[in-house]
């Protein structure tokens, strides 16, 4: 199958792991982002014409809920107004335009993806530290910034939302909210609640 060798470094990241973990426990019991989320996204979804003001609040912006400062890189500003444009207007984008993206914002693959996600949320998936040990299992961040890895996660996040039982496991998170959430929202919660969970009992143990 197609998927076999499409996914083949995806391979953790499952329909049936994510139904499991997703009984496991209380999603909401500890998640304090709840509100945070839906205010940025409210933010990010008023700006029509992105403009190059926009680019120094986005990262700022993005930074706020990080522990690292952000290092802004607008050398390349013209270019970069066009992809982001491309992801508003519902654009994918291939691997030389999100490098742009990176590049402009701490050259982090982290930052890179809460953009793009906050931005079109229905295309685009956050990817953090906490996803990456889920999917691979590995305590080191090696390989986190790979945006051939991301690519590949966007695309395996898409197929798993077409398979039949993918619904029964977004309601179960979206119930939940009181506003719409997307697939890339609903994994990424299951994901990284998981790995908080695990992280906690690996510490207590």
């Amino acid at each position: 199958m197609i998927f076999m060798t499409k996914f083949n470094n995806m391979d953790e990241l499952t329909l049936e792991r994510l139904e499991k973990d997703v009984r496991e426990f209380d999603v909401f019991s500890s998640y304090v982002y709840k509100r945070t989320y839906n205010e940025l996204l409210f933010f990010f979804q008023q700006v029509k014409v992105i403009e190059e003001s926009h680019l120094i609040l986005f990262a700022q912006i993005i930074y706020g809920s990080m522990p690292t400062m952000v290092n802004i890189n607008l050398d390349n500003k013209d270019k970069l107004l066009t992809v982001l444009s491309k992801v508003q207007e519902g654009g994918e984008l291939n691997f030389d335009e999100i490098k742009i993206v990176k590049e402009y914002i701490n050259n982090s693959l982290v930052g890179t993806s809460k953009l793009l996600h906050f931005l079109n949320p229905k295309v685009y998936a956050i990817w953090d530290s906490r996803i990456h040990r889920y999917i691979t299992g590995k305590s080191s961040s090696y390989g986190i910034g790979d945006i051939k890895t991301y690519i590949v996660y966007l695309e395996k996040i898409k197929y798993i939302s077409s398979q039949d039982g993918y619904n029964k496991i977004h309601e179960k998170i979206a119930k939940h909210f009181d506003y719409d959430i997307q697939p890339s929202r609903v994994m990424e919660i299951i994901m990284f609640q998981t790995d908080k969970t695990s992280s906690v009992s690996r510490f207590l143990s």
